[in-house]
């Protein structure tokens, strides 16, 4: 019997495996190309390297995000912060889209938006360098204050939390576009995910994605500003996101240059345009993933099947 129970947890392990979730990033694009949208969602399948319109959003959203359920929360930036939700049909088409919670009004411009492990919702926006929690379902309206940059901002070294946000699914940082030290150039930074959840308002240095000295770090590295609109990502980037199973980084501008990048080298890989016409899909305004919760990951799990292999092989002996 205890033979058999342990076959059917190993089968159920694999099971899981091999209905992993697909691979897919989601991006907000704007039908006017500005902030006056009226705004989309677009989904990329990473597999299949293909498109798809998952349709219009009720009211206006530069911010998006998804939690391990698929479920989207968008909000527009300013003046009034209205959170909206949506579901996704099977046929990747947006339904059941509600408004979930008004946040309050001191939030200023909210330009990152993701959702963490934990399944809240975690934003930053221009000026402040905080990162803010909101407690998702709480029906709350507040948000709390996680993590301060410390030394940033003009009276300090010109740093800043700035766009969007993402958790990265190799080093479960926090990790985000910001202003680098110097007040201009725009790159990744990183802040320790333990850190962003603990539920203290933590003071954290400004950090560069992969560390400080990390190609993200060059003094002459630049992901685009509006003095440098011939950067990689344009005037204005905007949208991180990761693919969960691989930890591959993606980019975007504000509505344009949707892109896969080298996350150890800080280089761009490739654009990904539309494949039928060649054209930018005007996807990036932000981007989203499927945020999982905290689960093994599959290398854990991997143990756990190859210890029960040797666990029967080892009653196999004994028999």
């Amino acid at each position: 019997m205890a033979r058999s129970a342990l076959v059917c947890a190993m089968a159920l392990a694999l099971a899981g495996w091999a209905s992993a979730a697909p691979i897919e990033i989601f991006g907000l694009k704007s039908d006017s190309g500005g902030l006056g949208g009226p705004f989309r969602i677009l989904r990329y399948d990473v597999t299949a390297n293909s498109f798809y319109d998952c349709g219009t959003i009720i009211g206006a959203s530069t911010n998006l995000a998804m939690n391990a359920s698929r479920r989207l929360f968008y909000m527009y930036p300013f003046p009034t912060f209205t959170l909206y939700q949506a579901d996704l049909d099977s046929g990747n088409n947006l339904i059941n889209q509600q408004v979930h919670d008004t946040l309050p009004p001191s939030l200023s411009i909210i330009d990152g938006f993701t959702i963490g492990p934990d399944q809240n919702l975690y934003m930053t926006g221009y000026g402040h360098s905080e990162i803010y929690r909101y407690i998702v379902g709480s029906g709350s309206g507040t948000v709390t204050t996680e993590v301060t940059l410390q030394g940033g901002g003009q009276s300090g070294d010109g740093s800043e939390y700035r766009s969007d946000l993402a958790f990265d699914p190799i080093t479960g940082y926090l990790v985000g576009i910001g202003i680098a030290p110097g007040g201009v150039r725009r790159t990744l930074f990183q802040i320790p995910g333990n850190l962003v959840m603990n539920g203290v308002n933590d003071n954290y240095p400004w950090e560069y994605f992969g560390g400080n000295s990390s190609p993200w770090a060059s003094p002459t590295f630049d992901l685009g500003n509006p003095a440098n609109p011939g950067g990689p990502l344009g005037p204005n980037p905007d949208g991180v996101a990761f693919d969960f199973s691989t930890g591959a980084l993606y980019l975007s501008g504000d509505g344009e240059k949707f892109s896969l990048w080298d996350r150890n080298n800080a280089t761009l890989t490739y654009y990904i345009p539309d494949p039928g016409s060649g054209a930018d899909t005007g996807m990036g305004f932000d981007l989203a993933f499927q945020q999982a919760s905290n689960i093994p990951e599959p290398a854990t799990a991997m143990l756990v099947v190859l210890g029960g292999s040797m666990l029967l092989r080892r009653r196999r002996y004994r028999a």
